[in-house]
């Protein structure tokens, strides 16, 4: 009865998404016409005139929030239960596509059921009398049961409403009966339910009552079944849509989480259903023993099969390590390329994409090479896999990445808000203009600009955000969606939201970089200042320090470079590890210059600077050249390349464009290497980047480690 218990609550939010629904955002940008524009919110600095009409979002924003801030979803009834679902404006189907799997291969036929299935007429026979006329308290249990299958089944001719009172005494003596009545009658009143036409919702009386008493009666008995029957009954649940919130499904997935390693074939791809359905893997399964079976019988399983499996380890957030295993699922899938449906394909890349350890990062290319010829094929959901599918590991195919770009620029109005901000991000990601289409990054801020796309970023604000940051990264600013993603109404939207809870690092970092590089007379909205020195000091990295008792690979790089550079500037005051960018956590390193390229000690102004501001060349020092050495660790290069990500990219064109020279040190080329190479490995960076003259400094340099390194030891003994 726990979730008879449950469901009013959610009923109570169904309620408030249909009749409460409450305005969050005044009338956010009103066309982005700054004279609608509430300058109150605005710093002195920001007020400015009008932009230009064709920068003008032609749209009203309207973002509604739902009761307890549940911002998703708009209400729709399920397919047979009654049950009040929130579900998304795109609907999912990956379950249902799963069941179909399941009921179109023999081994299931015996432990699943298609949804509407009735049973042979021959209960009719039993009632002459009309149905409703009947004192069903004077009849026996297996009557009354008779009497609501073949109830049921005049649904099938006559739909009728569970809830009209004619049927309430047959549904009360039911309920009240259900524990005296076989297991195989259990299992028909179980099916004939699916038959009714939806209720308003799972806790109309009738319904709620019913489905609650088969819930804890079919729990009851499950452990004196066998595996097949409580498949069977599981089936029956999810046709009725409530497999989520019965207690069977738990308490099914929970007692045969025991049995997984010795299950067969089919009964593992099942039972990965079910786990999927309840979105958890029992913890005390061994996973290497799970994974050692699926590697057994994965040559029994087909394609499809495979696919549902993956769907099961996906939605139970639980990926594969076996690097065997993975070899093999990715060789399946290579072969099966050309027969694989989209959804199993997109289920077998989720996990992958998952799964798949760096040392297998060249499996991961071949598999995006074998996938190229498929792309048109495939729908838009499963192209949006396959794009990211390299991201993790910041495995880069090139030409991919431009089939897929193309194929959403034709179909941009067919895409979810979703879509949209999952491609955005996979071309940030690798800093990526698709030579077919390089004007995509205009045509998505279009595309967010379309009123059909209102409804959506009212139930999807994170996604609109987002866009809007990834479009920044990239170098593109569209004022009017800089302006709606920073207004204060947004800004509580975000953070009426748990799910959204790191938000305010996005909207922290789109502030500051249009502080750096935005357009000169922005008019639109900015963060508050305290707001954003609230943030700016949520989200601040860390300056390591060489007594730091735990430190980042990254970390501990920083800290040999900005000794290795002290040396070849002639000591340690000469350069200082700094945030230049507070909205950017890795620290850089900064030195300054003589018009000559002579080092100079760092203006003690400049290291007296707040950790949280920005820090701009001092202009007081304008006869001094800054240089910034960015340090690119193991996650700064996308995969087996010189080329950096993105929001390097751009933290080094915001450094550029503060005043800094730049210079860039890849670790590849620096790490386990002699300290003459390493020194060799700053030179030309330095060269490239800085204007600092280099020449005989490394053979200074190692004179002066030396010198360093014998006054330790005669320090240390």
């Amino acid at each position: 009865m726990c979730a008879q218990r449950l469901w009013p609550t959610v009923q109570a939010l169904g309620r408030g998404l249909i009749n409460n629904r409450t305005e969050i955002l005044q009338q956010g940008v009103k066309a982005y016409n700054v004279q609608n524009l509430n300058s109150s919110h605005h710093g002195p600095s920001h007020q400015q005139n009008a932009v230009p009409g064709q920068d003008r979002m032609q749209w009203t924003q309207r973002v509604t929030r739902t009761a307890r801030g549940s911002f998703n979803k708009i209400v729709a009834r399920s397919l047979h239960s009654g049950t009040v679902l929130f579900v998304k404006e795109f609907r999912d189907t990956e379950n249902e596509h799963a069941h179909a799997v399941l009921r179109s291969l023999p081994a299931y036929s015996a432990t699943t059921v298609a949804c509407g299935d009735s049973f042979s007429h021959i209960f009719h026979q039993y009632h002459a009398l009309p149905l409703s006329n009947l004192d069903w308290e004077r009849c026996s249990a297996e009557e009354v049961a008779n009497g609501f299958i073949a109830m049921s089944q005049q649904c099938l001719h006559r739909p009728m409403d569970l809830e009209d009172s004619q049927h309430s005494g047959l549904c009360t003596v039911l309920t009240d009966r259900l524990a005296h009545l076989s297991d195989n009658q259990l299992l028909m009143v179980l099916s004939a339910l699916t038959l009714w036409p939806p209720t308003s919702s799972t806790t109309t009386p009738n319904f709620v009552a019913i489905w609650n008493a088969l819930d804890k009666v079919c729990t009851d008995r499950m452990r004196r079944w066998d595996m097949t029957r409580m498949f069977l009954v599981a089936d029956h649940w999810f046709a009725l849509r409530l497999s989520r919130i019965s207690m069977y499904n738990v308490q099914m997935t929970r007692i045969l989480g025991k049995r997984v390693t010795s299950m067969e074939p089919s009964q593992l791809v099942q039972y990965l259903f079910y786990a999927n359905l309840s979105r958890k893997l029992e913890p005390f399964i061994v996973m290497r023993e799970l994974e050692k079976r699926l590697m057994e019988v994965l040559k029994d399983l087909s394609i499809e099969e495979l696919g549902v499996i993956s769907m099961g380890f996906f939605k139970t957030q639980t990926f594969l390590k076996n690097e065997k295993l993975i070899d093999a699922i990715i060789e399946k899938t290579q072969n099966n390329l050309e027969c694989v449906s989209d959804a199993s394909l997109c289920a077998i890349l989720k996990v992958l994409r998952k799964s798949i350890p760096v040392t297998r990062w060249k499996s991961l290319h071949n598999l995006l090479e074998s996938l190229g010829p498929q792309l048109p094929r495939l729908n838009h959901m499963c192209l949006l896999q396959v794009a990211l599918l390299g991201n993790d590991l910041l495995v880069f195919h090139p030409q991919v990445i431009n089939t897929i770009a193309a194929r959403f620029a034709e179909d941009m109005n067919e895409l979810r808000l979703k879509d949209l901000e999952r491609l955005t991000f996979a071309l940030m990601l690798y800093n990526f203009i698709p030579p077919s289409r390089p004007d995509i990054f205009p045509l998505i801020a279009d595309e967010l600009r379309r009123p059909e796309r209102i409804s959506e970023i009212n139930h999807y604000p994170k996604c609109f955000v987002s866009c809007v940051v990834y479009l920044v990264t990239m170098g593109v600013y569209p004022p009017d969606l800089i302006s709606a993603a920073l207004q204060p109404s947004m800004l509580s939207l975000l953070g009426m939201n748990q799910h959204y809870s790191d938000m305010g690092r996005e909207v922290n970092e789109l502030d500051w970089s249009l502080e750096i590089e935005g357009p000169a007379k922005y008019p639109g909205f900015r963060l508050n200042p305290d707001l954003r020195c609230q943030l700016t000091k949520k989200y601040l990295g860390r300056i390591p320090l060489p007594t730091s008792k735990i430190l980042t690979h990254q970390e501990r790089l920083i800290l040999e470079v900005q000794d290795k550079l002290g040396a070849l500037l002639g000591g340690e005051h000469y350069v200082t590890a700094s945030l230049v960018l507070p909205h950017v956590q890795t620290p850089d390193l900064v030195f300054c210059t003589t018009n000559d390229g002579e080092p100079v000690p760092i203006p003690q102004e400049y290291t007296d600077l707040p950790n949280t501001s920005l820090k701009r060349p001092l202009s007081s020092f304008d006869h001094l050249h800054w240089n910034a050495v960015v340090i690119g660790g193991r996650n700064s290069f996308i995969r087996n390349t010189n080329s950096l990500r993105g929001n390097v990219h751009m933290k080094n064109r915001q450094l550029s464009k503060l005043g800094y020279n730049v210079c860039v040190v890849p670790y590849m080329e620096y790490t386990k290497k002699s300290l003459r190479t390493k020194l060799g490995c700053l030179e030309r960076s330095l060269q490239e980047g800085s204007n600092l003259r280099i020449e005989g400094r490394i053979e200074s340099a190692l004179v002066w480690i030396k010198g360093q390194s014998a006054q330790q030891e005669e320090m240390y003994g």
